[in-house]
């Protein structure tokens, strides 16, 4: 006979509702299938032309610049071609003045997308660009009297709003 008293009893029953709650937070998250490398790169190659058109107005000064992203974009999209990944077509040219929001907004893109690639290789190939999308940005807003990195957290400091 199992010697099993009122708390022992209570207290096993407490350990396995306990564990069948923790064991289902999440299970909605984790049912989802992983977005596939050739997504995240098509996001990726979306924004990188979208920068790239928005500098298309941009001074002389920010030649270097666009010229760097374009090659971003160029090396995106043959790593997406790579994956049987669908072609991004080109971006309308946009805003100018709207290319130190987008830059900023790159940068969160890019470390956003980190987690998502499974191919080391490519994790590398997106550090890599936002380092440089980083350093566009400081270049930026010290070519317009700014501080080039105002947030010692790059912007990592504010809750996610999603």
């Amino acid at each position: 006979m199992v010697d099993l008293s009122r708390r022992r009893f209570l207290g096993a029953a407490g350990a396995l509702v306990g564990g069948a709650l923790l064991g289902g937070c999440g299970a909605d998250e984790a049912a989802k299938a992983p977005e596939s490398d050739a997504a995240v790169l098509e996001r990726l190659l979306r924004h990188e032309r979208g920068t790239v058109a928005a500098m298309a107005g941009a001074p002389a000064a920010a030649r270097a610049l666009r010229d760097q992203d374009r090659r971003h974009a160029a090396r995106l999209a043959r790593e997406l071609a790579a994956l049987g990944g669908r072609p991004v077509p080109p971006a309308a040219p946009g805003d100018p003045g709207g290319v130190p929001a987008r830059k900023q907004q790159g940068v969160f893109t890019y470390v956003d997308a980190l987690p998502r690639l499974s191919d080391p290789a490519l994790r590398v190939l997106i550090m890599q660009i936002a380092a440089s999308e980083a350093e566009h940005l400081a270049a930026l807003r010290l070519a317009a009297g700014e501080e080039p990195a105002p947030d010692a957290f790059a912007g990592f400091s504010e809750p996610d709003p999603r």
